[in-house]
């Protein structure tokens, strides 16, 4: 994270993912990729959140709540099983994490 002046003298901070510096950041910001897929792919099928409740087994109001963004509730696994629900393959590698410019391990979404 970095911080910079304006000509206004407002602090203005400029970070790599709107989580940056929030407990569990990369997680946060992981769980979001993953219903952003979710949500496009309901959207390409051109599914009513009822009909993606069906299919996705979980409820119309769990469908909104990713619709919306509201993640808390859920865990890595049961958006995978979202994922898995509308046909998609999920990949999970575990690597060394190899430190370049002072970055720390993390979690990473590759769509």
């Amino acid at each position: 994270m970095t911080r910079t002046k304006n000509h206004d003298e407002d602090t203005v901070v400029a970070t790599s993912h709107p989580f940056e510096g929030l407990a569990n950041g990369e997680e946060r910001l992981a769980k979001a990729q993953l219903a952003h897929q979710i949500n496009t792919l309901i959207a390409e099928r051109g599914l009513t959140q009822t009909a993606a409740s069906k299919l996705l087994g979980i409820t119309q109001p769990e469908v909104s709540q990713i619709a919306n963004g509201r993640l808390s509730g859920f865990s890595f696994d049961r958006l995978y099983r979202c994922l898995h629900a509308l046909d998609m393959d999920i990949e999970i590698i575990v690597k060394k994490h190899i430190p370049a410019d002072n970055d720390a391990a993390g979690i990473h979404v590759s769509l």
